[in-house]
Protein backbone atom coordinates (compact mmCIF):
# COMPACT_ATOMS: atom_id res chain seq x y z
CA UNK A 1 0.00 0.00 0.00
CA UNK A 2 1.85 3.31 -0.56
CA UNK A 3 1.99 5.59 1.73
CA UNK A 4 -0.26 8.37 1.92
CA UNK A 5 0.07 11.67 3.97
CA UNK A 6 -2.90 14.52 5.21
CA UNK A 7 -1.85 17.88 6.17
CA UNK A 8 -4.17 20.45 8.00
CA UNK A 9 -3.83 23.97 8.24
CA UNK A 10 -6.45 25.57 10.99
CA UNK A 11 -6.35 29.36 9.94
CA UNK A 12 -7.77 32.11 11.18
CA UNK A 13 -10.43 32.84 8.00
CA UNK A 14 -10.56 28.93 7.19
CA UNK A 15 -9.50 25.57 7.84
CA UNK A 16 -7.64 23.69 5.03
CA UNK A 17 -7.22 20.06 4.38
CA UNK A 18 -4.72 18.16 1.31
CA UNK A 19 -3.93 14.61 0.89
CA UNK A 20 -1.66 13.18 -1.15
CA UNK A 21 0.44 10.20 -2.11
CA UNK A 22 4.25 9.83 -1.78
CA UNK A 23 5.17 8.91 -4.92
CA UNK A 24 8.67 7.58 -6.42
CA UNK A 25 10.08 11.16 -6.97
CA UNK A 26 6.95 13.59 -6.63
CA UNK A 27 3.78 13.60 -3.95
CA UNK A 28 0.67 13.10 -6.02
CA UNK A 29 -2.35 14.88 -4.67
CA UNK A 30 -5.33 12.76 -4.43
CA UNK A 31 -7.94 15.55 -2.37
CA UNK A 32 -7.92 18.80 -0.98
CA UNK A 33 -10.98 21.00 0.49
CA UNK A 34 -11.55 24.42 2.32
CA UNK A 35 -14.28 24.58 5.18
CA UNK A 36 -14.75 28.42 5.85
CA UNK A 37 -14.82 27.82 10.08
CA UNK A 38 -13.44 31.80 10.66
CA UNK A 39 -11.72 30.86 14.04
CA UNK A 40 -10.31 34.62 13.91
CA UNK A 41 -14.34 35.12 14.55
CA UNK A 42 -14.16 37.59 17.51
CA UNK A 43 -10.95 35.87 18.71
CA UNK A 44 -8.93 39.11 18.23
CA UNK A 45 -11.77 41.12 20.12
CA UNK A 46 -12.55 39.38 22.66
CA UNK A 47 -9.45 36.73 23.14
CA UNK A 48 -11.81 33.84 22.91
CA UNK A 49 -13.10 31.00 20.52
CA UNK A 50 -16.52 31.18 20.32
CA UNK A 51 -18.19 27.63 21.98
CA UNK A 52 -20.39 28.12 17.57
CA UNK A 53 -16.78 28.64 16.30
CA UNK A 54 -15.32 25.09 18.69
CA UNK A 55 -18.66 23.38 17.11
CA UNK A 56 -18.01 23.88 13.67
CA UNK A 57 -14.24 23.42 14.06
CA UNK A 58 -14.99 19.79 15.67
CA UNK A 59 -17.36 19.10 12.90
CA UNK A 60 -14.80 19.80 9.89
CA UNK A 61 -12.03 17.76 11.73
CA UNK A 62 -14.18 15.31 12.20
CA UNK A 63 -14.87 15.03 8.42
CA UNK A 64 -11.59 15.66 7.90
CA UNK A 65 -10.62 12.20 9.86
CA UNK A 66 -13.19 10.66 8.07
CA UNK A 67 -11.23 11.49 4.95
CA UNK A 68 -7.97 10.25 6.16
CA UNK A 69 -9.47 6.97 7.06
CA UNK A 70 -11.12 6.67 3.60
CA UNK A 71 -7.79 7.36 2.47
CA UNK A 72 -5.67 5.18 4.64
CA UNK A 73 -3.78 8.09 5.25
CA UNK A 74 -0.90 6.64 7.72
CA UNK A 75 1.03 10.34 8.34
CA UNK A 76 -1.05 13.51 8.99
CA UNK A 77 0.28 16.95 10.81
CA UNK A 78 -2.52 19.30 11.91
CA UNK A 79 -1.15 22.84 12.72
CA UNK A 80 -3.09 25.99 13.69
CA UNK A 81 -1.59 29.46 13.55
CA UNK A 82 -2.62 33.55 14.52
CA UNK A 83 -6.46 33.00 16.35
CA UNK A 84 -5.74 29.56 17.97
CA UNK A 85 -2.71 31.10 19.23
CA UNK A 86 -4.13 34.14 20.65
CA UNK A 87 -7.24 32.38 22.06
CA UNK A 88 -7.21 31.56 25.94
CA UNK A 89 -9.17 28.96 25.55
CA UNK A 90 -7.75 26.92 22.79
CA UNK A 91 -7.02 24.30 25.27
CA UNK A 92 -10.78 23.52 25.00
CA UNK A 93 -10.34 23.49 21.08
CA UNK A 94 -7.76 21.12 21.78
CA UNK A 95 -9.16 18.68 23.86
CA UNK A 96 -12.45 18.47 21.90
CA UNK A 97 -10.08 17.51 18.82
CA UNK A 98 -8.02 14.92 20.16
CA UNK A 99 -11.26 12.85 21.86
CA UNK A 100 -14.09 13.69 19.62
CA UNK A 101 -11.95 13.36 15.67
CA UNK A 102 -8.71 11.57 17.01
CA UNK A 103 -6.71 14.42 15.82
CA UNK A 104 -3.75 16.20 17.66
CA UNK A 105 -3.54 20.01 16.44
CA UNK A 106 -0.10 21.50 17.07
CA UNK A 107 -0.38 25.00 17.97
CA UNK A 108 2.85 27.02 15.96
CA UNK A 109 4.24 30.14 16.47
CA UNK A 110 4.93 32.69 14.03
CA UNK A 111 8.02 31.81 13.39
CA UNK A 112 7.08 28.12 12.45
CA UNK A 113 4.81 29.47 10.40
CA UNK A 114 6.70 31.80 8.22
CA UNK A 115 9.52 28.67 7.70
CA UNK A 116 7.08 26.09 6.35
CA UNK A 117 5.67 29.17 3.81
CA UNK A 118 9.41 29.25 2.92
CA UNK A 119 9.61 25.32 2.25
CA UNK A 120 6.72 25.36 0.17
CA UNK A 121 7.48 28.55 -2.14
CA UNK A 122 10.76 27.56 -2.37
CA UNK A 123 9.83 23.74 -3.98
CA UNK A 124 6.80 25.72 -5.84
CA UNK A 125 9.27 27.56 -7.24
CA UNK A 126 12.11 25.51 -8.10
CA UNK A 127 14.51 26.71 -5.11
CA UNK A 128 14.80 29.94 -6.72
CA UNK A 129 11.88 31.67 -4.64
CA UNK A 130 12.14 35.73 -4.54
CA UNK A 131 14.39 37.17 -1.47
CA UNK A 132 10.75 38.56 -0.44
CA UNK A 133 7.52 36.60 0.75
CA UNK A 134 4.85 37.90 2.17
CA UNK A 135 2.24 35.24 3.54
CA UNK A 136 -1.15 36.87 4.76
CA UNK A 137 -3.61 35.22 7.15
CA UNK A 138 -6.55 36.00 8.76
CA UNK A 139 -4.56 36.46 11.73
CA UNK A 140 -1.18 38.01 10.98
CA UNK A 141 1.12 38.94 8.43
CA UNK A 142 4.95 36.77 8.15
CA UNK A 143 7.22 38.35 6.04
CA UNK A 144 10.32 36.52 5.10
CA UNK A 145 13.51 38.38 3.81
CA UNK A 146 16.59 36.62 2.56
CA UNK A 147 19.75 38.18 4.09
CA UNK A 148 22.65 37.18 2.04
CA UNK A 149 22.25 33.18 2.51
CA UNK A 150 19.93 33.05 5.84
CA UNK A 151 15.85 33.47 5.94
CA UNK A 152 14.93 36.24 8.97
CA UNK A 153 11.08 36.15 9.41
CA UNK A 154 9.06 38.52 11.35
CA UNK A 155 5.51 38.31 11.94
CA UNK A 156 2.92 40.86 12.18
CA UNK A 157 -0.62 41.52 13.85
CA UNK A 158 -2.07 42.57 10.33
CA UNK A 159 -3.83 39.61 9.18
CA UNK A 160 -7.29 40.30 7.42
CA UNK A 161 -9.61 38.67 9.74
CA UNK A 162 -8.30 41.09 12.95
CA UNK A 163 -8.43 44.17 10.74
CA UNK A 164 -11.97 43.38 9.65
CA UNK A 165 -13.78 42.90 12.90
CA UNK A 166 -10.58 45.28 15.31
CA UNK A 167 -12.30 48.19 12.60
CA UNK A 168 -15.02 47.56 11.88
CA UNK A 169 -14.07 46.90 7.91
CA UNK A 170 -17.99 45.38 7.38
CA UNK A 171 -18.24 45.71 3.44
CA UNK A 172 -17.40 48.97 1.22
CA UNK A 173 -13.85 50.55 2.82
CA UNK A 174 -14.32 54.55 2.41
CA UNK A 175 -11.29 56.22 1.82
CA UNK A 176 -10.86 57.42 5.53
CA UNK A 177 -11.01 53.65 6.31
CA UNK A 178 -8.93 52.20 3.65
CA UNK A 179 -6.26 54.87 4.79
CA UNK A 180 -6.02 53.70 8.36
CA UNK A 181 -5.67 50.24 6.82
CA UNK A 182 -2.21 51.69 4.83
CA UNK A 183 -0.99 53.96 8.21
CA UNK A 184 -1.30 50.89 10.49
CA UNK A 185 0.16 48.39 8.16
CA UNK A 186 3.04 50.62 7.17
CA UNK A 187 3.70 51.78 10.70
CA UNK A 188 4.79 48.02 11.52
CA UNK A 189 6.44 47.87 8.04
CA UNK A 190 8.87 50.45 9.00
CA UNK A 191 11.14 48.54 11.07
CA UNK A 192 11.56 45.45 8.53
CA UNK A 193 11.62 48.11 5.42
CA UNK A 194 14.32 50.52 7.01
CA UNK A 195 16.65 47.27 7.94
CA UNK A 196 16.04 45.32 4.32
CA UNK A 197 17.95 45.44 1.16
CA UNK A 198 15.90 46.84 -1.89
CA UNK A 199 14.58 43.93 -3.85
CA UNK A 200 11.93 44.50 -7.13
CA UNK A 201 9.83 40.81 -6.75
CA UNK A 202 8.20 39.32 -3.74
CA UNK A 203 6.27 35.70 -3.51
CA UNK A 204 2.80 36.34 -1.88
CA UNK A 205 0.59 33.53 0.23
CA UNK A 206 -2.26 32.62 1.24
CA UNK A 207 -6.19 32.37 -0.62
CA UNK A 208 -6.41 36.26 -0.82
CA UNK A 209 -3.14 36.33 -3.04
CA UNK A 210 -3.72 33.24 -5.39
CA UNK A 211 -7.60 35.37 -5.42
CA UNK A 212 -5.84 38.53 -6.22
CA UNK A 213 -3.17 36.85 -8.81
CA UNK A 214 -6.10 35.09 -10.70
CA UNK A 215 -7.83 38.79 -10.56
CA UNK A 216 -4.67 41.10 -11.70
CA UNK A 217 -2.82 38.74 -13.86
CA UNK A 218 -2.29 35.05 -12.69
CA UNK A 219 0.31 33.87 -11.35
CA UNK A 220 2.09 37.62 -10.73
CA UNK A 221 0.77 41.15 -11.87
CA UNK A 222 2.45 44.37 -10.82
CA UNK A 223 1.99 46.62 -8.37
CA UNK A 224 1.03 49.49 -10.35
CA UNK A 225 -1.79 47.30 -11.55
CA UNK A 226 -3.18 46.39 -8.08
CA UNK A 227 -2.64 50.43 -7.19
CA UNK A 228 -4.79 50.98 -10.05
CA UNK A 229 -7.59 48.33 -9.44
CA UNK A 230 -7.74 49.74 -5.54
CA UNK A 231 -10.48 51.83 -5.10
CA UNK A 232 -12.93 49.47 -7.08
CA UNK A 233 -12.03 46.50 -5.50
CA UNK A 234 -12.44 48.41 -2.22
CA UNK A 235 -15.24 50.75 -2.91
CA UNK A 236 -17.36 47.46 -3.84
CA UNK A 237 -19.94 45.72 -0.98
CA UNK A 238 -19.30 42.29 -0.25
CA UNK A 239 -22.06 41.16 -2.84
CA UNK A 240 -20.72 43.23 -5.82
CA UNK A 241 -16.56 41.69 -5.09
CA UNK A 242 -18.66 38.35 -4.76
CA UNK A 243 -20.70 38.50 -8.32
CA UNK A 244 -17.67 40.78 -10.28
CA UNK A 245 -14.99 37.87 -9.08
CA UNK A 246 -16.96 35.04 -8.53
CA UNK A 247 -15.37 34.62 -4.74
CA UNK A 248 -16.95 33.24 -2.15
CA UNK A 249 -18.73 35.55 0.61
CA UNK A 250 -16.12 34.72 3.37
CA UNK A 251 -13.26 35.72 0.73
CA UNK A 252 -14.98 38.53 -0.24
CA UNK A 253 -15.39 40.19 2.82
CA UNK A 254 -11.73 40.26 3.87
CA UNK A 255 -10.41 40.37 -0.33
CA UNK A 256 -10.18 44.36 -0.22
CA UNK A 257 -8.41 44.36 3.06
CA UNK A 258 -5.80 41.97 2.15
CA UNK A 259 -5.54 44.25 -1.41
CA UNK A 260 -4.43 47.26 1.07
CA UNK A 261 -1.99 45.24 3.00
CA UNK A 262 -0.09 43.68 0.04
CA UNK A 263 -0.08 47.07 -1.55
CA UNK A 264 1.59 48.73 1.52
CA UNK A 265 3.84 46.11 2.61
CA UNK A 266 5.11 45.71 -1.08
CA UNK A 267 5.93 49.91 -1.30
CA UNK A 268 7.50 49.85 2.04
CA UNK A 269 9.71 47.28 0.58
CA UNK A 270 10.27 49.06 -2.73
CA UNK A 271 8.52 45.54 -4.59
CA UNK A 272 7.18 46.23 -8.20
CA UNK A 273 6.17 42.82 -8.96
CA UNK A 274 4.08 39.99 -7.00
CA UNK A 275 4.06 36.39 -7.84
CA UNK A 276 1.83 33.95 -6.19
CA UNK A 277 2.70 30.31 -6.99
CA UNK A 278 -0.36 29.07 -5.13
CA UNK A 279 0.82 27.39 -2.17
CA UNK A 280 0.93 27.78 1.76
CA UNK A 281 1.48 26.42 5.45
CA UNK A 282 -0.62 23.14 4.23
CA UNK A 283 1.75 22.43 1.59
CA UNK A 284 4.79 23.15 3.67
CA UNK A 285 3.76 21.05 6.38
CA UNK A 286 2.95 18.50 3.58
CA UNK A 287 6.71 18.49 2.25
CA UNK A 288 7.92 17.77 5.49
CA UNK A 289 5.92 14.99 5.89
CA UNK A 290 7.48 13.83 2.58
CA UNK A 291 10.84 13.91 4.05
CA UNK A 292 9.97 12.36 7.23
CA UNK A 293 8.16 9.56 5.12
CA UNK A 294 11.44 9.20 2.54
CA UNK A 295 13.67 8.89 5.33
CA UNK A 296 11.80 6.35 7.15
CA UNK A 297 11.23 4.34 3.83
CA UNK A 298 15.25 4.73 2.90
CA UNK A 299 15.62 2.84 6.43
CA UNK A 300 13.56 0.23 5.91
CA UNK A 301 14.35 -0.53 2.89
CA UNK A 302 18.05 -0.34 3.86
CA UNK A 303 17.22 -3.35 6.17
CA UNK A 304 14.95 -4.78 3.23
CA UNK A 305 18.09 -4.73 1.07
CA UNK A 306 20.33 -6.34 3.39
CA UNK A 307 18.41 -9.27 4.71
CA UNK A 308 17.71 -9.63 0.79
CA UNK A 309 21.62 -9.76 -0.17
CA UNK A 310 22.09 -11.90 2.74
CA UNK A 311 19.41 -14.26 1.76
CA UNK A 312 21.11 -14.87 -1.65
CA UNK A 313 24.45 -15.40 -0.30
CA UNK A 314 23.23 -17.58 2.20
CA UNK A 315 21.32 -19.68 -0.89
CA UNK A 316 24.75 -19.56 -2.61
CA UNK A 317 26.43 -21.49 0.29
CA UNK A 318 23.64 -23.74 0.62
CA UNK A 319 24.57 -24.99 -3.11
CA UNK A 320 28.23 -24.62 -2.96
CA UNK A 321 28.61 -21.50 -5.09
CA UNK A 322 31.22 -19.52 -4.78
CA UNK A 323 30.57 -15.89 -5.06
CA UNK A 324 33.98 -14.17 -5.53
CA UNK A 325 32.80 -12.89 -9.07
CA UNK A 326 29.18 -12.14 -8.37
CA UNK A 327 30.18 -9.63 -5.59
CA UNK A 328 32.31 -8.24 -7.37
CA UNK A 329 30.27 -8.15 -10.35
CA UNK A 330 27.71 -6.99 -8.01
CA UNK A 331 29.92 -3.58 -6.87
CA UNK A 332 30.80 -2.37 -10.52
CA UNK A 333 26.01 -3.12 -11.28
CA UNK A 334 25.53 -0.63 -8.05
CA UNK A 335 28.07 1.80 -9.02
CA UNK A 336 26.29 1.83 -12.48
CA UNK A 337 23.30 1.63 -10.97
CA UNK A 338 23.21 5.18 -8.76
CA UNK A 339 25.62 7.03 -10.94
CA UNK A 340 23.09 6.53 -13.92
CA UNK A 341 19.86 6.93 -12.26
CA UNK A 342 19.01 10.14 -13.83
CA UNK A 343 19.44 8.57 -17.38
CA UNK A 344 17.98 4.78 -16.63
CA UNK A 345 15.19 6.40 -15.20
CA UNK A 346 14.53 3.06 -12.65
CA UNK A 347 13.47 3.74 -9.12
CA UNK A 348 16.04 2.95 -7.05
CA UNK A 349 13.95 0.21 -5.11
CA UNK A 350 15.01 -1.67 -7.67
CA UNK A 351 18.71 -1.56 -7.53
CA UNK A 352 18.74 -4.39 -4.59
CA UNK A 353 17.04 -6.54 -7.46
CA UNK A 354 20.35 -6.04 -9.49
CA UNK A 355 22.82 -6.75 -6.96
CA UNK A 356 21.35 -10.14 -6.36
CA UNK A 357 21.26 -10.73 -9.69
CA UNK A 358 24.51 -9.99 -9.98
CA UNK A 359 25.40 -11.34 -7.35
CA UNK A 360 23.56 -15.15 -8.20
CA UNK A 361 24.15 -14.69 -12.27
CA UNK A 362 26.69 -17.72 -12.39
CA UNK A 363 24.61 -19.60 -9.54
CA UNK A 364 24.30 -21.97 -12.23
CA UNK A 365 27.64 -22.92 -12.99
CA UNK A 366 27.20 -25.79 -9.66
CA UNK A 367 25.25 -28.16 -12.40
CA UNK A 368 26.94 -27.32 -15.83
CA UNK A 369 29.44 -24.51 -16.81
CA UNK A 370 27.91 -25.29 -20.34
CA UNK A 371 24.94 -22.92 -20.62
CA UNK A 372 24.78 -21.70 -17.19
CA UNK A 373 22.56 -18.79 -17.87
CA UNK A 374 19.97 -21.36 -17.95
CA UNK A 375 20.39 -23.17 -14.81
CA UNK A 376 20.81 -19.94 -13.08
CA UNK A 377 17.30 -18.70 -14.20
CA UNK A 378 16.10 -22.13 -13.19
CA UNK A 379 17.25 -22.27 -9.86
CA UNK A 380 16.77 -18.88 -8.76
CA UNK A 381 12.88 -19.37 -9.61
CA UNK A 382 12.71 -22.13 -7.56
CA UNK A 383 15.26 -21.66 -5.04
CA UNK A 384 13.00 -20.00 -2.23
CA UNK A 385 15.32 -17.00 -1.51
CA UNK A 386 13.52 -15.09 1.46
CA UNK A 387 12.60 -11.93 0.88
CA UNK A 388 12.15 -12.28 -3.21
CA UNK A 389 8.11 -11.16 -4.05
CA UNK A 390 6.83 -12.76 -7.25
CA UNK A 391 7.87 -9.49 -9.32
CA UNK A 392 11.52 -9.59 -7.84
CA UNK A 393 11.92 -13.17 -8.58
CA UNK A 394 10.85 -12.93 -11.88
CA UNK A 395 13.20 -10.40 -12.33
CA UNK A 396 16.31 -11.69 -10.88
CA UNK A 397 15.85 -14.75 -12.69
CA UNK A 398 15.57 -13.21 -16.21
CA UNK A 399 18.39 -10.87 -15.22
CA UNK A 400 20.39 -14.04 -14.61
CA UNK A 401 18.95 -16.00 -17.48
CA UNK A 402 19.99 -12.89 -20.16
CA UNK A 403 23.58 -11.50 -19.19
CA UNK A 404 24.93 -13.46 -21.84
CA UNK A 405 23.97 -14.22 -25.62
CA UNK A 406 22.74 -12.06 -28.16
CA UNK A 407 20.47 -8.92 -26.57
CA UNK A 408 18.21 -9.02 -29.10
CA UNK A 409 17.43 -12.50 -27.62
CA UNK A 410 16.97 -11.44 -23.94
CA UNK A 411 15.06 -8.39 -25.57
CA UNK A 412 12.62 -11.05 -26.65
CA UNK A 413 12.34 -13.20 -23.57
CA UNK A 414 11.77 -10.48 -21.49
CA UNK A 415 9.19 -8.98 -23.55
CA UNK A 416 7.62 -12.60 -23.34
CA UNK A 417 7.61 -12.44 -19.59
CA UNK A 418 4.38 -11.75 -17.72
CA UNK A 419 5.57 -8.43 -15.94
CA UNK A 420 3.82 -5.21 -16.88
CA UNK A 421 4.96 -2.84 -19.86
CA UNK A 422 6.83 -0.38 -17.31
CA UNK A 423 8.35 -3.31 -15.13
CA UNK A 424 9.61 -5.05 -18.56
CA UNK A 425 11.18 -1.63 -19.54
CA UNK A 426 12.99 -1.43 -15.96
CA UNK A 427 14.18 -4.82 -16.58
CA UNK A 428 15.72 -4.41 -19.67
CA UNK A 429 17.68 -1.61 -18.23
CA UNK A 430 18.47 -3.65 -15.92
CA UNK A 431 20.14 -6.07 -17.25
CA UNK A 432 21.86 -4.20 -19.61
CA UNK A 433 23.64 -2.88 -16.71
CA UNK A 434 24.55 -6.38 -15.77
CA UNK A 435 25.40 -7.50 -18.73
CA UNK A 436 28.23 -4.34 -19.03
CA UNK A 437 29.12 -4.67 -15.28
CA UNK A 438 29.98 -8.40 -15.72
CA UNK A 439 32.19 -7.92 -19.02
CA UNK A 440 33.95 -5.50 -16.79
CA UNK A 441 35.07 -8.61 -14.70
CA UNK A 442 36.09 -10.91 -17.94
CA UNK A 443 38.61 -13.47 -16.43
CA UNK A 444 37.43 -13.08 -12.76
CA UNK A 445 40.37 -11.12 -11.77
CA UNK A 446 38.35 -8.26 -9.56
CA UNK A 447 40.50 -6.08 -12.22
CA UNK A 448 38.44 -2.63 -12.01
CA UNK A 449 38.31 -1.28 -8.32
CA UNK A 450 36.10 2.01 -9.47
CA UNK A 451 34.07 3.29 -11.62
CA UNK A 452 32.99 6.59 -12.71
CA UNK A 453 29.83 7.37 -15.13
CA UNK A 454 29.31 10.11 -16.74
CA UNK A 455 26.37 11.37 -19.45
CA UNK A 456 28.83 13.60 -22.01
CA UNK A 457 26.33 14.72 -24.63
CA UNK A 458 25.45 11.80 -26.62
CA UNK A 459 27.37 9.25 -24.81
CA UNK A 460 28.38 7.55 -21.26
CA UNK A 461 31.87 8.28 -20.23
CA UNK A 462 33.15 5.41 -18.24
CA UNK A 463 36.22 6.16 -16.42
CA UNK A 464 37.50 3.52 -15.04
CA UNK A 465 40.51 2.37 -12.42
CA UNK A 466 42.38 -0.51 -12.54
CA UNK A 467 44.93 -2.47 -10.74
CA UNK A 468 47.50 -3.12 -13.10
CA UNK A 469 46.95 0.15 -15.65
CA UNK A 470 45.76 0.02 -19.33
CA UNK A 471 46.20 -2.83 -21.80
CA UNK A 472 45.35 -3.45 -25.65
CA UNK A 473 42.48 -5.56 -24.44
CA UNK A 474 40.54 -2.68 -22.45
CA UNK A 475 38.41 -2.14 -24.95
CA UNK A 476 36.84 -5.61 -24.05
CA UNK A 477 35.55 -4.36 -20.45
CA UNK A 478 32.72 -3.17 -22.65
CA UNK A 479 32.23 -5.76 -24.98
CA UNK A 480 28.84 -6.15 -23.54
CA UNK A 481 27.58 -2.39 -23.77
CA UNK A 482 25.44 -3.07 -26.80
CA UNK A 483 22.21 -3.65 -24.32
CA UNK A 484 22.73 -0.27 -22.72
CA UNK A 485 23.23 1.28 -25.80
CA UNK A 486 20.42 0.31 -27.81
CA UNK A 487 18.23 0.72 -24.67
CA UNK A 488 19.07 4.26 -23.40
CA UNK A 489 19.65 5.38 -27.02
CA UNK A 490 23.36 6.92 -26.20
CA UNK A 491 26.56 6.12 -27.10
CA UNK A 492 29.08 3.95 -24.47
CA UNK A 493 33.20 4.89 -24.08
CA UNK A 494 36.01 4.07 -21.91
CA UNK A 495 38.76 5.51 -20.66
CA UNK A 496 41.16 3.44 -18.37
CA UNK A 497 43.36 4.55 -15.42
CA UNK A 498 45.88 2.92 -12.79
CA UNK A 499 46.20 4.16 -9.43
CA UNK A 500 49.13 7.14 -9.09
CA UNK A 501 49.45 7.60 -4.83
CA UNK A 502 51.19 10.32 -3.55
CA UNK A 503 54.92 10.35 -2.86
CA UNK A 504 55.44 8.62 0.61
CA UNK A 505 51.98 7.72 0.35
CA UNK A 506 50.48 4.77 2.16
CA UNK A 507 48.62 2.39 0.01
CA UNK A 508 44.89 3.19 0.14
CA UNK A 509 41.79 2.23 -1.91
CA UNK A 510 40.37 5.18 -4.21
CA UNK A 511 37.84 7.10 -2.48
CA UNK A 512 34.27 6.01 -3.74
CA UNK A 513 32.60 8.90 -4.39
CA UNK A 514 35.40 10.73 -6.04
CA UNK A 515 34.18 12.81 -9.05
CA UNK A 516 35.00 11.96 -12.52
CA UNK A 517 37.02 15.83 -12.74
CA UNK A 518 38.57 14.38 -9.50
CA UNK A 519 39.60 11.46 -10.79
CA UNK A 520 41.41 12.61 -13.52
CA UNK A 521 43.75 14.92 -10.88
CA UNK A 522 44.40 11.92 -9.03
CA UNK A 523 44.85 9.47 -11.64
CA UNK A 524 46.95 8.96 -14.79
Amino acid sequence: MPTRLGAIDAGSNAIRVVIAELGPTELVRIEAERIPVRLGHNTFTQGVLEPKTIDEAVAAFVHFRERFDHHQVSIYRAVATSAVRNATNRDVLLHRLYHEAGIELDVIEGEEEARLVRKAVSQAMSGQPPRVILDLGGGSLEVNLRVGSAWRGHSLPVGTVRLLETFGLDGAIADAEAGMVRRYTATLMTPIARASASHTTAAITGGNADALAKIFGEPSFELAALEKGLPELVGASVDERMNRFGIKRDRAEVLGIAALVFATAARQLGISKLVAPGVGVREGVLIELAETAREEQAKAEGAHDKALLTAARSFANRVDHDTTHGEHVRLLARQLFHQLRDVHGVPDDKGVLLEVAALLHDVGEVVNQRGHHKHSEYMIRWGRIPGLDDTGREMVALMARCHRKDPSRAKQMIGDSPLSKEQRGQLRKMTALLRLADSMDTGHRSRVEQIVATRMGDAIVLDLVVRDGPTREDAALIRKADMLKDELGLDVRVTVARPVLPPAAEPSPAGAGAGAAQMRARYR
